[in-house]
């Protein structure tokens, strides 16, 4: 392996020489590098991520280019000056967006606004109070159903790997919580941080329980343990707290959108809560007895005459008993009896011509904080406010997603086999049908409510692993990152752990069968020796050099063995064409843009399978000046493969 100091000369060399090219073109103002250049290592794996700002006038062929200078690959985005302006201005303080301009460095600029609005915005310590307050319940807000998924299984499943499992993603939630109350913005990265902040409770969820027998006593405690931090901060839902008190009555779950997203926006100016995970926040302070719920009657659609009702919350500052808004007998009883006059009511209302229940209601798997999921088909032309409400039946919280039927008839024809939602749909329910759109389609890809259909057709299989592995190799190069480079045995294992869904996935599918929710166990029984060797004999030892390295050897082994089937469709087309095909070649071919193609090609030619080449394109329409993308040859015959 190459000396470090001799990889970054390399990266540092890459960047001169891309920065000189495009410094010449009179349509680019401006470029950012941002990612583990900016603010950490890079080693020989690393790509480069560039934001490149051109004229408000400019014509760019794409908005993302995939080059390479120096023999390092280089993902890049051109925009407008006006659209950077806005992106990064609209950006909330501690926001992803704010995060990496906040992490990235300006290579050069001949605007002189574009510096002032980089100097001004991409601030490490510019995070105000009330941002930083909107951050941290749109962090809990996304983090809550990881943490309904963990006590799930723990208490009802009975799954101690699967808790374990998302109890890795809630604490890396907690460490982004934890980071910004320390007043620092989160960069991709937050365990290490939140580690200096709070050693005492990270190495208790995170550093201990990862090096431990993953025991039912184990779990327990990390569970009691991230349910008191959140309890010790009842501060984070405080923007939830402060509109209710205000408003000094019971405001819907809509109104409560509403409102609260006019003060919390993204880039785009739209709100950063969706009305699942806000609706969950407030089912949430309702279960821990902060605030009270009631049921109000609302419309689903402009000329519904039928009345349904959803959830209204309002907050007095008095304590409710946790005991009072719980279910009391029999939840799986009740959750049906909902489920089923729910659905009386619907059918009653002439622009609702079907309802599918899309999760799993049995009674091993239902408890009192389980949330039914229904999507309801539209007549053509029926006018909503919304694609999704919350309701509520009978105490039972249910989330109704709405599709006209050809939006849904053009969402059927266009999943994939293989993908998650076709396991969801396969095994979903039709309550009431009212349409012959789900009479048996012989010309569909699946028929719903048909677990039988969980079978994978080649065409899709093959594009579906092709996706798989591409961001397998990308997660097994992170993985690499923090063993070899950064010497963190247990960050290298967290990685670990999403690489090896990744490749559960994989097994799966290249049995024909397509992964559900927990695919490790579908994976575990077609290919035992390899996912007990690479992850189930890991899991209760304490993390050491030796079998993590084994582990990734294992992993990578196992990607080389079955690369000819991973990336069939990417390999096919190279070898029919004889010759190198351009990055953009192969993305006409396949008919879109997706970063998998980039990444899959990236790692085949890290491993000589594929031969990297380059050839110039240019950024805009207009531009004189080139630039270089990658090109890519394929010999079937090498004798190295």
């Amino acid at each position: 392996m190459r000396s470090q100091d001799v990889i970054e000369q390399q990266y540092h060399e890459a960047v001169e020489a891309l920065v000189g090219k495009v410094q010449k073109d009179p349509y680019v103002l401006a470029a950012i590098v941002a990612g583990s250049f900016s603010y950490a290592q890079v080693w020989e794996k690393s790509d480069l991520d560039v934001e490149l700002i051109g004229r408000d006038a400019i014509r760019p062929t794409q908005s993302f280019f995939s080059l390479v200078e120096n023999g390092v690959n280089i993902h890049a985005n051109i925009t407008p000056r006006n659209a950077f302006k806005q992106n990064i201005e609209s950006a909330q303080q501690g926001s992803f967006m704010h995060s990496y301009f906040s992490h990235s460095t300006l290579l050069f600029s001949r605007d002189d606004s574009i510096q002032e609005w980089y100097d001004k915005n991409a601030n490490l310590n510019n995070i105000g109070e009330r941002d930083k307050q909107f951050q941290l319940l749109n962090v809990i807000a996304s983090t809550l159903p990881s943490l309904i998924y963990a006590e799930k299984q723990f208490y009802v499943n009975k799954d101690c790997l699967t808790c374990f499992l998302t109890l890795l993603n809630v604490v890396q939630a907690l460490a982004r919580i934890e980071v910004l109350l320390n007043d620092e913005i989160p960069a991709r990265e937050v365990i290490q941080p939140a580690l200096r902040y709070n050693p005492d409770f990270f190495n208790r969820v995170y550093t201990d329980l990862i090096n431990c027998e993953k025991n039912e006593a184990v779990l327990q405690e990390a569970l009691d343990a991230i349910n008191n931090y959140l309890d010790e901060r009842q501060f984070i839902f405080q923007p939830v707290l402060d509109y209710l008190a205000e408003q000094k009555a019971p405001r819907t779950i809509t109104e409560l959108n509403a409102d609260l997203g006019r003060v919390s926006h993204n880039s785009e100016g739209t709100p950063e809560f969706d009305e699942e995970s806000l609706d969950l926040v407030c089912q949430w302070l309702t279960w821990k007895g902060i605030i009270r719920q009631v049921a109000m009657p609302m419309k689903l659609t402009a000329k519904s005459q039928i009345a349904v009702e959803e959830p209204a919350y309002y907050y007095d500052g008095t304590d409710v008993k946790a005991d009072q808004v719980r279910l009391k007998g029999d939840i799986h009883a009740q959750i049906h009896q909902a489920v089923e006059n729910l659905t009386d009511t619907l059918a009653q209302d002439m622009y609702v011509v079907a309802a599918i229940l899309t999760n799993n209601l049995a009674e091993d798997n239902v408890w009192e904080k389980t949330a039914v999921h229904i999507t309801l088909i539209l007549r053509d032309g029926t006018k909503s406010k919304q694609k999704q409400y919350q309701l509520i039946e009978e105490g039972i919280p249910i989330l109704v997603q709405l599709h006209t039927r050809s939006d849904y008839r053009k969402l059927l024809d266009r999943t994939l086999q293989g993908s998650t939602l076709h396991s969801i749909l396969a095994e979903s329910r039709i309550l009431f049908s009212k349409d012959s759109l789900f009479a048996t389609d012989r010309d569909a890809n699946f028929t719903i409510g048909d677990p039988s259909c969980l079978q994978v057709g080649e065409r899709d299989k093959h594009s579906q692993l092709l996706n798989a592995a591409a961001f397998a190799t990308t997660v097994l190069a992170k993985s690499e990152k923090w063993f070899h480079l950064k010497q963190d045995h247990d960050y290298t294992f967290l990685y670990l752990t999403y690489m090896v869904r990744q490749l559960a996935c994989i097994e799966v599918l290249m049995h024909g069968e397509t992964p559900r929710r927990k695919v490790i166990h579908q994976a575990l029984k077609y290919n035992p020796s390899f996912f007990n060797t690479v992850f189930t004999d890991l899991i209760d030892k304490p993390k050491d050099e030796a079998m993590l390295r084994d582990a990734l050897e294992q992993v990578d082994m196992y990607l080389e063995d079955n690369l000819q089937a991973l990336f069939k469709p990417l390999l096919d087309f190279l070898e029919e064409s004889g010759e190198e095909r351009t990055i953009t070649d192969i993305y006409m071919h396949f008919g879109k843009r997706e970063l998998a193609l980039e990444l899959a090609c990236e790692w085949l030619a890290q491993k000589g399978v594929i031969e990297q080449f380059s050839a110039p394109v240019r950024l805009t329409k207009d531009s004189k000046v080139s630039v270089e993308e990658p090109a890519y040859y394929f010999d079937a015959n090498n004798p190295f493969l």
